[in-house]
């Protein structure tokens, strides 16, 4: 009794307004943790209408926890414990906090999420649907490896003794299963973004071809050389991606260079003949025409030729090209007009 009543006069005004504040930041927490959750899966559209299921959800949880975590923190801030006490109790809230990490990452590729529902409705990834699930459950282990790590980390054990006793066998086990879920994750991300589909023609990096198949891992392209690449979902993600089959029209670039003794009368005539030329082709979108005379050089007039075509398909593009260069050579020679040299190109790029 004595020590209890020696405790209570030891308290003083500030420790018990201290104490007050501290229950105040807990119950204020606790109330966010129920609400604030809620509001990030609105913004996240991940509708739960029903309380108890919401309350099932991995993320809300995970979400949850944090908040308390958070309030937890503050409070122990206020109540100005002892030096080793706070440190002790810090490092439970940072194990917490990635225990809750760790669940929100589960939470988000379980099979009632929302990503994982959008990627099992993608109808091209039927065939793949085993591989996703078992994907999946890779991914979920290591996330729990990985928190782990961190929890022991947390505790002052050396991580780099631990990795270096499980063997070399385990680091090549390690590296390959990142490669897998490097390339699953990948998979995960073009099936939710959708930057192409099966028949697209795309270029990616140096690689050009028409999209033939997509797997949770790989793609597959078939090229102009009739070959087939397989392109990993990682490289892809890290090339810029040029999908053709998003475009309305091509464009078209001609460059001619004309000898310098061609006279003005048959340099404008010659315009004129491949403008007419141009405005006769269906194919061609007539308002984007131009025909100009550039530059006249040391060594030759030069003519460029700028048009936007219709046809968007490659192979018919390519189709195209060849019979109106076909054309304007035809032309050249009626007209008896003989390219510069010693240079004498005709040429057709896409922007």
């Amino acid at each position: 009794m004595e020590t209890i009543k020696t405790f209570i006069e030891g308290i003083k005004a500030k420790d018990i307004a201290d104490i007050f504040i501290s229950i105040a930041i807990l119950v204020i927490f606790f109330v966010l943790s129920i609400w604030l959750p809620r509001l990030l899966l609105k913004i996240w559209k991940v509708n739960e209408k029903d309380k108890k299921v919401l309350k099932e959800n991995d993320t809300y949880k995970g979400l949850r926890s944090i908040f308390l975590c958070f309030g937890i923190y503050l409070a122990l801030i206020i109540l100005a414990l002892p030096a080793t006490a706070m440190a002790f109790c810090i490092k439970l809230i940072r194990v917490a906090v990635i225990l809750s990490i760790a669940k929100i990452l589960v939470g988000m590729i379980s099979p009632t999420s929302k990503l994982m529902k959008k990627v099992k409705g993608n109808e091209k990834l039927q065939e793949n649907q085993k591989l996703i699930q078992t994907g999946t459950k890779l991914l979920k282990v290591l996330i729990y490896i990985v928190a782990g790590f961190m929890i022991i980390s947390e505790f002052g054990y050396d991580l780099n003794g631990i990795i270096t006793g499980l063997g070399l066998g385990s680091v090549v086990i390690a590296l390959a299963a990142q490669e897998l879920v490097s390339n699953l994750l990948s998979g995960m991300a073009i099936a939710s973004e959708k930057p192409f589909e099966i028949g697209d023609w795309v270029t990616i990096g140096d690689i050009s071809g028409t999209i033939v198949d997509i797997k949770f891992r790989s793609i597959k392209i078939k090229t102009v050389e009739n070959t087939t690449v397989t392109i990993q979902n990682t490289k892809i993600l890290s090339e810029a991606i040029i999908n053709s089959a998003t475009i309305n029209a091509r464009r078209i670039e001609m460059t001619l260079r004309l000898p310098l003794d061609t006279s003005s009368e048959k340099t404008e005539e010659l315009m004129k003949s491949i403008r007419n030329i141009l405005e006769s082709m269906q194919e061609i979108n007539k308002n984007t025409i131009q025909i100009n005379v550039t530059e006249i050089g040391a060594e030759a007039i030069i003519i460029k030729v700028f048009l936007y075509t219709s046809i968007v398909d490659y192979d018919k593009f390519l189709t195209f090209s060849t019979k109106l260069n076909l054309t304007i050579m035809k032309l050249l020679e009626d007209k008896r007009i003989k390219l510069a040299n010693p240079s004498a190109d005709i040429y057709f790029s896409r922007k």
